[in-house]
């Protein structure tokens, strides 16, 4: 604000006037920014739900991430085992052929015992190998729904 002698200009006067409302309206507006607590509290509302989704949304991917990442060793895992059945069958049913061919028996009830005990250890060991690739599907969306709900309950605590 500055102060007019009393024989200056009216037009001078008239704009320092207007100046000085002007920058009382808005420091009356600054002021009653800082009193209205609503919108303050609902801008930092605001602020806190987005950084809730942007963690929430970091977490989801994470859990993604992982639950790929060990559907894909399960699975590795589970061809493995595969192969280690199959050659062990293999290896069964040679040893199978092999001992009856060289059994003295000639009726035949060597080499079908022997057949019908390395099929059955094929069924037991192909059940098996079926059954545990379920496993690492099954952890991966428990640990995706664990990260969630932690995350979820840290953000509930601050």
């Amino acid at each position: 604000m500055s102060t007019v002698s009393p024989g200056s200009d009216p037009d001078k006067v008239r704009q320092d006037i207007q100046h000085t409302r002007a920058e009382l309206g808005e420091t009356v507006a600054a002021l009653a920014a800082k009193t209205d607590v609503k919108t303050r509290l609902g801008g930092k509302a605001t602020s806190a739900a987005g950084g809730l989704r942007q963690r929430l949304t970091t977490a989801s991917q994470s859990a993604k991430t992982s639950a790929t990442q060990m559907f894909r060793t399960g699975s590795q895992k589970a061809s493995q085992r595969a192969t280690t059945a199959k050659q062990k069958t293999r290896e069964a049913m040679t040893k199978a052929r092999g001992s009856a061919s060289a059994s003295t028996q000639t009726t035949g009830k060597t080499e079908s015992t022997e057949v019908t005990s390395a099929r059955a250890l094929t069924a037991k060991v192909g059940t098996a190998v079926r059954a545990r690739p379920v496993v690492p599907v099954l952890a991966a969306a428990g640990a995706a729904a664990a990260l969630t709900i932690v995350a979820y309950r840290r953000s509930r605590m601050r």
